[in-house]
């Protein structure tokens, strides 16, 4: 079994698991999660909408199955766009699915919408720089005043976390595609409420909803995420 400590180690992680992905628990909630989306935030079927760090597009494909086909969704793992397209084609919907980076998305005033969920993309990267990122490409990518729905780890939870960068550390084990075992070594970004808010309107966004995620119950300690929704300016 080999180890890896490659700071880019989300590439290998993603491309390596493929449709696997939605084996994992936090992925069998996708029907509640856009039903809630829908009712609150993206409430027109005609709506230009973004999915950032789509992975195997379990958002963006049930958005399709509900009428919504001006949707394009971006993810930095040819193998999660594969496995996208192959489950679009297989529910007869379409959905614009391309690999590219979050940091760098080609967009400008295109989209009423843009989600980014379940650490897609945002606080995956190795510094709040590159993070950074991220909330800048999204932002040019918006309409004035598009909405942005957004879910990220949460600081206050059970794991450790350092302290002076408010990143976790942890080792996953993955299975290659060859059927040989490796050990990732893994960082997240983690963030508080406040913080979060202040450096999305530090983006130009308007924070409009923090809350559990798909809710509007406050935060609450111990929960793996929370969800900051907002509007570009």
């Amino acid at each position: 079994m080999s180890e890896s400590t490659n700071s880019g180690w989300y590439r290998e992680f993603f491309e390596e698991m493929g449709i696997e992905y939605e084996d994992y628990p936090f992925t069998k909630n996708t029907e509640n999660e856009v039903k809630w989306m829908i009712e609150e935030y993206l409430t027109n079927p005609e709506m230009k909408i973004l999915d950032v760090g789509c992975g195997t597009g379990r958002h963006a494909i049930n958005l399709a199955t509900k009428g919504y086909n001006n949707i394009t969704g971006i993810d930095l793992s040819p193998g999660l766009i594969r496995a996208a397209k192959e489950t679009a084609r297989a529910k007869n919907v379409r959905v614009d699915f391309r690999v590219g980076d979050a940091r760098e998305m080609p967009f400008e005033s295109e989209f009423d919408a843009a989600i980014c969920l379940c650490e897609g993309a945002f606080g995956l990267l190795e510094n709040d720089d590159e993070n950074y990122k991220v909330l800048k490409a999204v932002h040019k990518s918006l309409k004035q005043r598009g909405i942005f729905i957004l879910t990220t780890l949460n600081l206050f939870r059970d794991e450790q976390f350092d302290i002076m960068t408010c990143r976790w550390e942890s080792e996953q084990e993955i299975t290659r595609k060859d059927g040989q075992k490796k050990i990732l070594k893994c960082s997240d970004r983690s963030y508080t409420f406040p913080e979060l808010k202040w450096v999305l309107e530090q983006h130009g966004f308007d924070v409009l909803l923090g809350a559990n995620p798909f809710s509007r119950e406050p935060i609450q300690y111990g929960t793996m995420e929370f969800m900051v929704v907002s509007r570009k300016l």
